[in-house]
């Protein structure tokens, strides 16, 4: 009998998680354990579920990682989102498991570069969860060299899907559209969506990378106004232009930049459509979970 790889999923009731364990479940042996199970804000809980079920590697999914949440409660961000990560690290030092834990492209809110983005670009996080993505990620690796640590976008899905959903840019258009409501764009504001179905399919190929930070993502050429406007008209949301309307003050001081190169990424043979492309896929090849 061939034994399957032990993989624990924390946050696996989440976005991220969720699709995650459905993706994976019938070529792993799974962990989901709930928040009461297993608490990455406490260090004895974390711990002891590692020394007891010692699984292969660990995917660390659980967050906070609502930007304006965390900004008003930067403890609770910081316990969860920095303790938490390392915790999980020292566990897996202690017990010999593999650390695959998501970060954020939030580490590049604030850089004054313009461009697609290497991971060595200066990192200079205005927002609480940039910072304390960027702490987690530095203490992380101090913990566990070999653990690697993927920068992620702003993820979506589609939104006829069943699963646990996000407010993720299709999810926005479709009701603002149904409401019949305006929304207004940063045309200094530059970052890359993907489609979360891709990124999971890409977690399990980056499951035995080298130890180290990996931008993760889809790439983007436009600004958020015209990315917003053409992910509409590929959607088939009539006359985008007359109600996805420009923003041309916000960020007018300093261009909002969180567009991540993934040269590195690519080197070890995993790939990313861009935004435009993995929108324009997904409309097309929705993933079926029923």
């Amino acid at each position: 009998m061939i034994m399957k790889n032990k993989i624990l999923i924390t946050g696996s009731s989440g976005f991220l998680g969720c699709r995650l364990a459905y993706y994976l479940k019938d070529r792993y042996e799974l962990l989901l354990p709930p928040h009461s199970e297993l608490n990455v804000s406490r260090e004895d809980a974390v711990r002891t579920y590692m020394e007891e079920h010692r699984p292969d590697a660990v995917v660390h999914c659980a967050a906070l990682s609502n930007t304006w949440y965390c900004e008003q409660h930067a403890e609770e961000s910081h316990r969860v989102n920095v303790q938490g990560t390392v915790r999980v690290a020292k566990a897996c030092k202690l017990t010999g498991a593999r650390l695959i834990f998501m970060s954020s492209d939030q580490v590049y809110n604030g850089t004054p570069l313009l461009g697609p983005l290497t991971e060595e670009a200066p990192l200079l996080p205005v927002n609480i969860y940039g910072q304390h993505k960027l702490e987690a990620e530095q203490r992380a690796l101090r913990n566990l060299p070999e653990a690697v640590g993927l920068r992620l976008t702003w993820m979506y899905d589609l939104p006829t899907s069943h699963l646990k959903l996000n407010t993720n840019l299709l999810v926005n258009l479709q009701k603002a559209f149904a409401e019949k409501t305006s929304v207004r764009v940063a045309t200094h504001e530059f970052r890359g969506v993907s489609y979360v179905w891709e990124v999971v399919r890409n977690i399990e190929k980056a499951l035995w990378l080298p130890g180290g930070i990996y931008n993760f993502g889809s790439g983007n050429d436009l600004n958020s106004h015209a990315l917003f406007v053409e992910a509409a008209r590929l959607m088939g949301l009539n006359h985008p232009a007359t109600w996805i309307l420009p923003d041309e003050e916000r960020y007018s001081n300093q261009a909002r930049n969180l567009t991540m190169d993934c040269s590195r990424i690519e080197r070890h043979g995993i790939h990313f459509r861009d935004s435009l492309s993995g929108i324009s896929e997904a409309l097309l090849r929705p993933f079926r979970t029923s």
